[in-house]
Protein backbone atom coordinates (compact mmCIF):
# COMPACT_ATOMS: atom_id res chain seq x y z
CA UNK A 1 0.00 0.00 0.00
CA UNK A 2 1.22 3.52 -0.84
CA UNK A 3 0.45 6.77 0.93
CA UNK A 4 -0.71 9.86 -1.01
CA UNK A 5 -0.63 13.30 0.59
CA UNK A 6 -2.94 15.92 -0.94
CA UNK A 7 -2.36 19.56 0.00
CA UNK A 8 -5.06 22.01 -1.02
CA UNK A 9 -4.80 25.70 -0.20
CA UNK A 10 -7.55 28.11 -1.17
CA UNK A 11 -7.91 31.82 -0.51
CA UNK A 12 -11.43 33.21 -0.72
CA UNK A 13 -12.50 36.86 -0.81
CA UNK A 14 -15.68 36.81 1.24
CA UNK A 15 -18.30 39.43 2.13
CA UNK A 16 -17.86 41.26 5.42
CA UNK A 17 -20.94 39.62 6.95
CA UNK A 18 -19.46 36.11 6.59
CA UNK A 19 -17.84 35.23 9.89
CA UNK A 20 -15.39 32.67 11.22
CA UNK A 21 -16.98 31.12 14.33
CA UNK A 22 -16.52 28.14 16.59
CA UNK A 23 -19.22 25.56 15.94
CA UNK A 24 -20.65 23.86 19.05
CA UNK A 25 -18.81 20.71 17.89
CA UNK A 26 -15.58 22.56 18.68
CA UNK A 27 -14.29 23.23 15.19
CA UNK A 28 -13.87 26.61 13.49
CA UNK A 29 -16.28 27.08 10.59
CA UNK A 30 -17.51 29.81 8.29
CA UNK A 31 -20.93 31.22 9.20
CA UNK A 32 -23.05 32.54 6.33
CA UNK A 33 -26.39 33.75 7.65
CA UNK A 34 -27.78 30.80 9.61
CA UNK A 35 -25.62 28.21 7.78
CA UNK A 36 -22.35 26.78 9.04
CA UNK A 37 -19.82 25.90 6.34
CA UNK A 38 -16.86 23.55 6.69
CA UNK A 39 -14.41 22.46 4.00
CA UNK A 40 -13.71 18.88 3.08
CA UNK A 41 -11.98 16.86 0.39
CA UNK A 42 -14.34 15.79 -2.39
CA UNK A 43 -12.77 13.78 -5.19
CA UNK A 44 -13.86 14.67 -8.72
CA UNK A 45 -13.78 12.22 -11.63
CA UNK A 46 -14.06 12.15 -15.41
CA UNK A 47 -13.77 9.44 -18.05
CA UNK A 48 -12.79 11.97 -20.70
CA UNK A 49 -9.21 12.74 -21.72
CA UNK A 50 -10.45 15.95 -23.39
CA UNK A 51 -8.67 19.06 -22.01
CA UNK A 52 -12.11 20.63 -21.48
CA UNK A 53 -13.51 17.56 -19.73
CA UNK A 54 -16.29 17.95 -17.21
CA UNK A 55 -15.25 16.85 -13.72
CA UNK A 56 -17.84 15.89 -11.10
CA UNK A 57 -18.54 13.80 -8.02
CA UNK A 58 -21.42 11.94 -9.70
CA UNK A 59 -19.53 8.63 -10.02
CA UNK A 60 -20.29 7.74 -6.42
CA UNK A 61 -18.63 4.33 -6.63
CA UNK A 62 -15.22 5.81 -7.48
CA UNK A 63 -15.69 8.85 -5.23
CA UNK A 64 -16.64 6.65 -2.27
CA UNK A 65 -13.72 4.31 -2.96
CA UNK A 66 -11.34 7.30 -2.75
CA UNK A 67 -13.06 8.68 0.36
CA UNK A 68 -12.78 5.27 2.03
CA UNK A 69 -8.97 5.50 1.74
CA UNK A 70 -8.75 8.78 3.69
CA UNK A 71 -7.13 8.21 7.06
CA UNK A 72 -6.85 11.84 8.16
CA UNK A 73 -8.33 15.19 7.11
CA UNK A 74 -7.51 18.56 8.62
CA UNK A 75 -8.96 21.89 7.51
CA UNK A 76 -7.60 25.12 8.93
CA UNK A 77 -9.65 28.30 8.65
CA UNK A 78 -8.15 31.72 9.25
CA UNK A 79 -9.83 35.08 8.63
CA UNK A 80 -7.78 38.14 7.67
CA UNK A 81 -9.24 41.64 7.34
CA UNK A 82 -7.85 43.95 4.67
CA UNK A 83 -8.11 47.70 5.04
Amino acid sequence: MKRLTVTIRAELEVPDDWMLVDHPSGMPVLKIGEQFVDFDLTPLTTKSSDPDAEWSDRDTEVVNAVIDTIVEVDAELEMHTRH
